[in-house]
């Protein structure tokens, strides 16, 4: 007879002997489960943005903790709208999309700025699909929508981040295009770079070895000495980063010029564009060298335009005065185009060296 059957409980087994159930991994492949995933008061935290040089696309990744439960959510935004939401059971699967095979850069945000990026991307989305429905509502019946429970998704998530519906009225964007971020400055090394005018059909180039943490400032100063210009012209940097000038209200969405070299071309065959007031010049990375003491030219070829000569036609009518000088008209076209004293074939490589020791 059985121990219950006698009327007494069966002894208790010791701890070490006792089979505990094992609880079943967290389930998020449905989106119809997701809102029974978290309750109460929604805690974030590891807020980070990813992105790929060259790619117009970042991933927005946070932790997401109610009571004992986590999960990781993944916000995918491709050009300025949001493209796809995910969560993962493990949070740190939620950085793994751009991780596998690609080089990326990173960098951490704080819970607010992760909630502005989510609602700007999710707006933008939002507006799109609105102007589409209003505009050519034959084009939502092509082919079948490859992310049919997106806006599910999209309202889920508003209700775990606190954020307020769609509003369709016009507005401002609530929130900046979030820009691909920089890494941060590595060891400083030696850069030999190569810096050619875009336009001219006779090759104007300079050869010139700098640091990399020199600011995208302080590198305006060395191409304007190299160059023989006016360090205090406009000018503006083009990189796989984004843009970068003096003055970061005069085109929209680019930054200040106070960040590093190295943060934006880090191995030879990087490129990046400099352009001072209308003329673009083209700079890729040669080679890294040991860490040099001051700039230096190490090379080149023919001199810059003068000032006066404001783009290429400028430049060529120039050029084309001074095979006759003493024609009445060139002459006026020479003194206009600043071509009295200019030899478009100078270039001393110990001229622009005491111009580089100067600035050092």
């Amino acid at each position: 007879m059985s121990p219950v059957s006698r009327g007494r409980k069966p002894a208790k087994r010791p701890k070490h002997q006792r089979s505990h159930p094992t609880r079943a991994p967290l389930d998020v492949s449905r989106v119809e489960r997701w809102p029974k995933l978290l309750h109460g008061p929604i805690e974030l935290s590891g807020c980070v943005v990813q992105g790929q040089a060259d790619q117009d696309l970042v991933v927005l990744a946070a932790t997401l903790t109610a009571g004992k439960r986590t999960v990781g959510v993944e916000v995918v935004v491709n050009g300025r709208e949001v493209d796809v939401i995910e969560l993962h059971p493990v949070p740190e699967d939620a950085l793994a999309v751009l991780r596998s095979g690609f080089e990326v850069v990173e960098a951490p945000l704080t819970p607010e700025e992760f909630r502005s990026q989510v609602e700007a991307a999710l707006n933008v989305k939002a507006d799109s699909v609105a102007w589409i429905r209003e505009r050519i509502p034959d084009l939502l019946k092509l082919g079948r929508d490859p992310r049919p429970d997106l806006p599910e998704r999209v309202a889920q998530l508003r209700r775990w981040l606190g954020l307020p519906g769609y509003d369709p009225l016009p507005r401002t964007p609530s929130a900046d295009p979030l820009p691909l971020v920089l890494p941060p400055p590595g060891p400083a090394t030696g850069l030999w770079l190569a810096v050619a005018l875009a336009e001219p059909d006779d090759a104007i180039w300079r050869r010139l070895e700098v640091r990399s943490d020199v600011t995208l400032a302080g590198l305006h100063r060395i191409l304007a000495a190299a160059f023989d210009r006016d360090e205090r012209e406009y000018h503006r940097f083009e990189t796989a980063y984004g843009g970068f000038s003096v003055d970061a209200q005069s085109c929209e969405g680019d930054r200040f010029d106070d960040v590093t070299l190295g943060q934006v071309v880090t191995s030879p065959g990087h490129r990046l564009v400099y352009e001072a007031e209308s003329w673009r010049h083209w700079i890729r990375v040669e080679r890294l060298v040991g860490l040099p003491e001051a700039p230096t030219c190490l090379g080149g070829e023919r001199a810059a335009p003068p000032p006066e000569c404001e783009d290429e036609r400028s430049y060529e009518m120039l050029l084309e005065a001074r095979r006759d000088p003493y024609d009445e008209d060139n002459e006026d076209l020479i003194e206009e185009l600043g071509g009295h004293g200019f030899d478009p074939e100078w270039f001393d490589r110990e001229v622009i060296n005491e111009r580089l020791a100067r600035l050092s």
